[in-house]
This record gives C-alpha cells, structure tokens and sequence, in this order.
C-alpha cells in the first residue's frame, strides 16, 4: 500500500495538469481542491470522473496527450450542458478512439462491434463548426437529463440518417456525389447507426427502390457496404477510397479530435464493423 502512495500522488498530478492545460489553452475557468473540479455556474465533477475519462476506452492511447484531451472534451462538454438552450444528441466514435471518455460515459457497443454510442452535447467553436462531445454520465445527472441514450436521442439520429440518404440519391452520379457529411449535429460514424442510412448504402439491386442505393452498384447484392471514415466529417464508399492504405494514411493525416476510424467500416443492414486487416478488401466486399 505504501508504495501505491506515490503513484497515485503522480497520478493526481498529471489529472491537475491536464485540467490546468484546458484552463489555460481552451479559455474554461476552473477551480481546483481535494474533492474535485469546480466550474462557474456548474455543478462540482469529483476527480474520479475526471480519471475514469482521462484513462479512455481499453485500447485507447494511453500517454499524457490523449489523456488531456479526454479531459479536455469533459470539461468543455460538462460546461456546454449547464448552459440554457444546450442541445442533446447521440454520439457514435471508434472503441478505441483518442476521444473516448471510457467509463465516465455511459455508451453502449453498436452491433458489429466497431463503434460505441451514446449521449453527446453540441458545441459551436468560433468559426461557426459544430462538434458533438460525449456527455459524461456525472454530467448528464447533475443537469437532470438521462446519462444513456434516449428514445428522442435515437429518433434524431435516424430522421438526420433518412435525410443522408435523401440527399445521397438525390446526389447520385453527380460530382462529389458520393460522400457523406454531417446533418443535423451528427457526424458520420453517428449517421452509420442509422437504420435508415444503412437501409440505403446496402440497398439491393433488384426489388422496392431498386438502383436508388449505392448497393445496386454490385450485381444488384448490396448485402455488405465498406465505408471509409478516417475523419468524422466525411465518409466515402466508392471502391476507389476503401483501400485500407489510403484509409490508414487519410486517418493519420486528421487531426486526433477529428478522426474516425483507422480502419475501412463494413455496414450492413444490421451491423457497422471492422474491415478484415487485408489489401484486398476490394476483392472481399465484392464477393459478398
């Protein structure tokens, strides 16, 4: 036990830092002692939220830059929430992604078993870009809102999915056609646990709606999608842009509070899961 003291001592000591670089370079006005961190007008988060999302998801990076991210994210959202007019939404990231809060949100692991959901709040920088953060479950209970996904949080992510995939047909063949982007403060892996979007990224080619879905591409199966989301703002399923190579280096490329996924996504009606680690992903997804 004794010797537990100094590591935890240190262990204090890089959360204070961490919470003290989001003072300093993300302007949050913030107040330290032994029982936790206090913000202006916001209730009290104890240090043990503040480690749970510092140490991020299992698998997630693990040195002290991811960790003052997560921390950051939890502060800047835990603010965001107790303002008036906060707006809610639901949040899908990689399980192994830099920005997961790990136990202090409560998520729950989407079929397919790439990507875990839950509750975000929306935040507008100064250039006028929105960017949903997940909401902590301490977070969500000290404003009086449900720390798991709702009914109403899950209606909105499949109306802005039905909207994607208005405007995915309505785009189809023309130029920068084949891309998805956020709607409605969902970004794209978000937009992927939409029943509706994947109904239409994994439509068949024969059948209601026949050719409408970029799944007629291939001999009318259209059974398996592979998506590409190395940044959470866009998203591409021409066979072009699937190459895990590209996907890895593009993934690299983005800033580390904007990546997606590492890997290319295959969706089907019912599921978003990893791609096979393979070059021939092209070759696998055309055989299904």
């Amino acid at each position: 036990m004794t010797s537990s003291l100094p590591a935890a001592r240190a262990a204090r000591a890089a959360l204070r830092r961490a919470v003290l670089a989001a003072s300093v370079l993300d302007d949050v006005d913030v107040d330290l002692d032994d029982a936790g961190v206090h913000l202006p007008g916001c209730a009290s988060l104890d240090w043990a939220v503040l480690e749970a999302a510092a140490a991020g998801a299992p698998g997630a990076p693990a040195g002290e830059e991811p960790r003052r991210r997560r921390v950051r994210d939890l502060l800047l959202a835990h603010r965001a929430a107790h303002r008036r007019g906060a707006r809610r939404v639901a949040l899908a990231v990689a399980v192994d992604a830099d920005v997961h809060p790990g136990r202090a949100w409560t998520a729950r692991r989407f079929t397919g078993g790439a990507l875990d959901v839950g509750p975000a709040v929306v935040l507008t920088g100064p250039d006028g870009r929105e960017r949903a953060l997940p909401l902590a479950a301490a977070t969500a209970r000290a404003t009086g809102s449900s720390p798991a996904l709702t009914g109403a949080d899950l209606d909105h992510v499949d109306a802005m999915g039905a909207l994607a995939a208005q405007r995915l047909a309505r785009d189809a063949g023309a130029r920068g056609g084949g891309v998805l982007r956020p709607v409605g403060g969902c970004d794209v892996p978000t937009l992927l646990t939409s029943p509706a979007l994947r109904a239409h990224l994994t439509a068949p080619g024969d059948g209601p709606g026949a050719g409408s879905g970029p799944g007629a591409a291939h001999g009318g199966v259209g059974l398996l999608r592979a998506v590409a989301v190395p940044a959470r703002s866009r998203g591409w399923f021409d066979l072009a842009r699937i190459d895990p190579a590209f996907v890895a280096a593009a993934w690299s490329a983005t800033d580390p509070l904007e990546r997606g996924a590492a890997r290319p996504l295959l969706v089907s009606r019912h599921e978003v899961a990893h791609a096979p680690r393979t070059v021939r992903l092209a070759e696998v997804v055309l055989q299904q």
